[in-house]
């Protein structure tokens, strides 16, 4: 596996590699993934932390980010992944197109490598070669597009649908969401959607949206310096009480004290850690 930072404002041209690419933004990284679908299409996907973007292999794609920004990029090569992929019992199948999504299995191998790197340790051949088994697994099981297909719930969105409401999401979360721009955006009526998103993904839209502005605070809680008012507004509240409390209800800390504990944690030399359901 190997391990890169996008640091640059821009990388000019369309990039083709054998690899399969985990895109894992920090707290400041404002990401543009461009990429060529197999129609011929050009589309982009926007991955802001702290969600993360898989690039399948053999992809013709270009990376755009903010000036100062950095994303971990990990590389696990294609005949190794396919290798890992076969060892589950599966095909080689193709992974879905990319797309920004919650993955906290691969948000937390990126903390703990980029940790290492901050203390300046940088992890062995044998290490980086154990994550990359781990990796390539969770991705062939979770975002090989057959495995999906055979999974989704009978009467729940399409995966092309589910992608184009996830990034519409992602990209407006410092904003109001309605249920009805979702539902225009995928053209369904109001009610219709609100129902086949909740049997794709087992929560209704406006939890949904409700976590994801939680999962994006703690990143900039955690990794920047961003004062607490402006952090309310990069993910969507109106005003710094309400964010107060709707964060300590789901996160079990108010945001201030997030930030302390993930200032703790640091100095300790341990990640902050988040579980499958956002506690730290």
């Amino acid at each position: 596996m190997r391990i890169a930072y996008l640091d640059a404002a821009e990388v000019g041209g369309a990039r083709l590699r054998n690899s399969v690419d985990i895109l894992i933004p920090t707290g400041s990284a404002n990401l543009r993934a461009t990429y060529r679908n197999g129609q011929g299409r050009d589309r982009t996907t926007f991955v802001r932390a702290p969600l993360v973007s898989i690039l399948p292999p053999a992809l013709p794609h270009s990376l755009v980010d903010r000036s100062g920004a950095s994303t971990l990029i990990l590389s696990i090569c294609a005949s190794f992944f396919h290798q890992v992929a076969r060892t589950l019992g599966g095909e080689d199948a193709a992974l879905v197109e990319p797309h920004a999504t919650v993955d906290p299995l691969i948000r937390e191998v990126g903390n703990a490598i980029e940790w290492d790197f901050r203390i300046r340790r940088p992890p062995d051949a044998r290490y980086l070669e154990s994550l990359a088994v781990v990796l390539a697994a969770h991705v062939a099981r979770k975002y090989v597009a057959a495995k999906i297909a055979k999974a989704a719930p009978c009467g729940g969105l399409p995966p092309h649908k589910l992608r184009c409401v996830y990034n519409h999401i992602c990209e407006h979360l410092g904003g109001p969401i309605r249920v009805e721009q979702l539902a225009d955006a995928v053209h369904l009526s109001p009610f219709h959607f609100a129902r086949m998103f909740k049997q794709s993904t087992g929560q209704s839209p406006h939890v949904y949206i409700l976590m994801q502005r939680i999962e994006r605070a703690k990143a900039l809680l955690a990794e920047t310096d961003t004062a607490l008012v402006d952090v309310a507004a990069h993910v969507g509240f109106l005003t710094q009480g309400h964010f107060t409390g709707v964060f300590h209800r789901y996160a079990g800390f108010t945001p201030r004290a997030f930030r302390l504990h993930a200032l703790e944690r640091s100095a300790s030399g341990a990640p902050v850690a988040c579980g499958p359901d956002g506690r730290s």
